[in-house]
């Protein structure tokens, strides 16, 4: 049968009507309060926003959740991962400095009501190794273990695009947002023996060396020192490396590594993703897990990076769903017969009609992996039915 999804527009004629507002009716019609008994540890999963990122889920947005499971009972705590890498522009890669982050962004105990935790412990080792039996290529995945401890979940996603994910939604929000470190390398397959960026092609001499604005950047990035700037080229250590995906700028703003197999590694990521999310949500339990997605500040790129694009789509509204495939097809249904904004990437991409699938045309990829593999390893529903309300 079809899974519900339950929608409300962005349209504002008082109170009731305001975002907050239809997220707390949606809670209800989609029967979130289920997801948990009163007493039960309830983690509310967002994102807090990057530092100097400006499109990420306001605060007001997730406290509406926030108090909805108080209301129905639950212990609720607002909580997100550290990052994968230690890159040169995250604020986000230990507790200390996500937390810090956080409340740079208004994310606070005070303006949450409740406690945020970042789940994956202070450096992001702290995890519970998920067996994924039947992934298409991940057979393991690495949960972080405030989430796998919690007794429910309530995941408050932000649509938008994703430079690698193709979107960000709730199946993103479970696969690398509950992820802990380790969980994301696997994740993202950093040390694949074919498609993981330790075995890609390294071309030091197209570094500027001592030279370049960045080279101390670069030369603190790596935990573990393989990557080395000299006078006039970079040295790279390939077996001290670790995969830790913490060499981004040097790869993607001045071609050191080759790119011969990063649409490879594109392609790859999108199924991993899958088989990871729906590995969490078995062991957190699919009843035990509900869903909010906000349509709203729909950027081309990822709440991660430390900035903004102008949005690519009109807000469209607030969805719920106890099915994490459900809401996100249901969005990106929507997404697609939306039209696009002047003058954003929907424009220099070539997507401003309606019923062009937005996200696919501005990233150059497929935005269907993903949720294809969700749907065909679990129990979710990529067919929905939509309740307008």
């Amino acid at each position: 049968m079809p899974s519900k999804v339950y929608f409300m527009d962005d349209r504002y004629s008082g109170l009731t009507s305001s975002l907050p507002a239809k997220a707390q009716q949606l809670f209800d019609h989609a029967g979130l309060g289920d997801c948990f008994e009163p007493g039960d540890s309830v983690a509310v999963k967002c994102h807090m926003g990057e530092w100097y990122n400006t499109a990420y889920l306001r605060p007001i947005l997730v406290r509406a959740v926030v108090d909805k499971v108080k209301e129905r009972g639950g212990i609720p705590f607002v909580t997100d991962t550290t990052t994968a890498p230690y890159y040169q522009y995250g604020s986000r890669s230990t507790a200390q400095f996500h937390l810090e982050t956080a409340a740079a962004n208004g994310f606070t105990a005070e303006s949450m009501g409740c406690p945020i935790i970042v789940a994956d412990g202070t450096y992001g080792t702290e995890d519970v190794r998920v067996d994924v039996p039947d992934g298409i290529i991940l057979k393991e995945g690495y949960l972080a273990r405030a989430i796998a401890d919690a007794d429910a979940a309530i995941v408050v996603s932000h649509l938008k695009g994703h430079g690698s994910g193709v979107y960000g939604g709730s199946i993103k929000n479970v696969a690398i947002g509950c992820s802990s470190k380790r969980g994301k390398l696997n994740v993202h397959l950093t040390t694949h023996p074919e498609v993981g960026m330790k075995y890609w092609s390294f071309n030091g001499e197209n570094c500027a060396g001592e030279e370049c604005p960045d080279a101390t950047v670069c030369d603190n990035m790596c935990p573990v020192g393989a990557m080395k700037i000299k006078k006039d080229h970079m040295e790279w250590d390939r077996d001290a490396c670790i995969g830790c995906f913490g060499h981004q700028r040097p790869f993607f703003r001045c071609d050191v590594w080759g790119r011969e197999r990063y649409e490879d590694w594109r392609r790859w990521f999108l199924i991993a993703m899958g088989d990871a999310a729906t590995g969490y949500l078995r062991l957190i339990g699919e009843k035990s897990v509900g869903f909010v997605t906000y349509a709203v500040d729909i950027a081309p790129f990822c709440d991660c990076a430390p900035g903004s694009d102008r949005p690519i789509i009109p807000n469209l509204g607030v969805f719920a769903s106890r099915d994490m495939v459900a809401i996100d097809v249901a969005a990106l249904d929507m997404a697609d017969k939306a039209p696009g904004i002047p003058g954003s990437q929907a424009e220099e991409k070539g997507v401003m009609e309606v019923g062009a699938e937005k996200f696919s045309g501005i990233i150059g990829m497929s935005q269907w992996v993903t949720v294809n593999t969700c749907s065909r390893l679990s129990f979710m529903n990529d067919v929905y039915e939509a309740r307008v309300i």
